[in-house]
């Protein structure tokens, strides 16, 4: 029977000592940079979970891939990322409770455009995550886990840098992809999300009680990809959501058509700003520039409609 364990005993060692997710933070065997490189890649909830309750902020950034390379732009000692690459209003409601049930936050930064704010967008990888690191056999026995263990171990070994998503596209190829086939994904069935409208409601009336700063911000998308919103007549829900946001928290919008958003140049990808505007939108957010966005004009326009 002993020597039937001694397998699972030398398993759970390596875990230990690679521990790619830093779950026990106990061991140093592996450089912190090469588990971003390759465990942030494999499983980025996990990875920005446990880096948050290693190292926890007052402030945190909560959205998708463009809030998550805005992050890369902002006061890392300051701030956290838990903005996940493809992720929904349901994980990001489900993170913020996560948090602040153990810790007290002084900011909370929030980014959504229209694709996100849907009825029909139900993505929930971050619950799977949540109960993976409750204890440390569930961690060790996770498939994340475990690819990660083996391309750190096969990194070390061959002293080669190790590359976990490769792109299938090339650029060019990608621009169209995202300009012809994401619309339809996120556009073709669309509904006005009550329930993610009423969790964002409960999420600032908790941070007006506990006076925590709330701010949403809609990231710029390339003018071709904002006027498919037009194509698929949703004019109407996108002023909603937008208004909708601007009541319940501060709103930064930069989604619509601006300096930013009329310049390919400004863009990775028709969804994804690159990192030059990333730091642009960060000190305006952060007050060091004047503000470019249409906040005042919307809730101008909105007062305006109510009376």
């Amino acid at each position: 029977m002993i020597i039937l364990a001694i397998p699972l005993i030398i398993y759970l060692i390596i875990i230990a000592m690679i521990d790619p997710f830093n779950y026990l933070n106990i061991s140093d065997l592996v450089d912190n940079s090469v588990k971003h490189r390759i465990s942030h890649e494999v499983e980025p909830h996990l990875f920005k979970l446990i880096d948050f309750e290693n190292n926890p902020r007052r402030n945190i950034t909560l959205g998708d891939s463009r809030t998550d390379r805005l992050y890369y732009s902002m006061n890392y000692e300051k701030w956290a990322n838990l903005a996940y690459g493809g992720g929904s209003i349901k994980e990001m409601v489900e993170t913020f409770w996560w948090v602040v049930k153990e810790h007290e936050l002084d900011t909370v930064l929030i980014g959504l455009n229209l694709n996100l704010y849907n009825k029909y967008n139900k993505r929930f990888w971050v619950e799977e995550t949540i109960e993976t690191k409750k204890n440390f056999f569930s961690y060790a026995f996770n498939k994340c886990t475990f690819r990660s263990t083996f391309l750190i171990c096969k990194s070390l070994v061959s002293k080669k840098e190790i590359v976990v998503n490769e792109p299938p596209l090339n650029k060019e190829e990608f621009w169209e992809f995202q300009l012809t086939q994401t619309p339809k994904k996120f556009f073709e069935k669309y509904s006005f999300p009550d329930n993610y409208h009423q969790d964002l409601i409960d999420i600032s009336t908790y941070c007006q009680q506990n006076k925590i700063k709330l701010i949403f911000w809609i990231p710029p998308s390339f003018i071709d990809f904002q006027n498919t919103i037009s194509a698929y007549n949703l004019e109407d829900f996108n002023e909603q959501f937008k208004s909708d946001l601007m009541a319940i928290g501060e709103l930064y919008d930069y989604e619509y058509e601006n300096k930013l958003t009329i310049d390919k140049d400004n863009f990775s990808d028709p969804l994804h700003f690159n990192y030059e505007i990333g730091r642009y939108i960060r000190d305006e957010i952060t007050g060091k520039n004047p503000y470019l966005g249409r906040r005042q004009v919307i809730r101008e326009t909105t007062q305006s409609q109510e009376q």
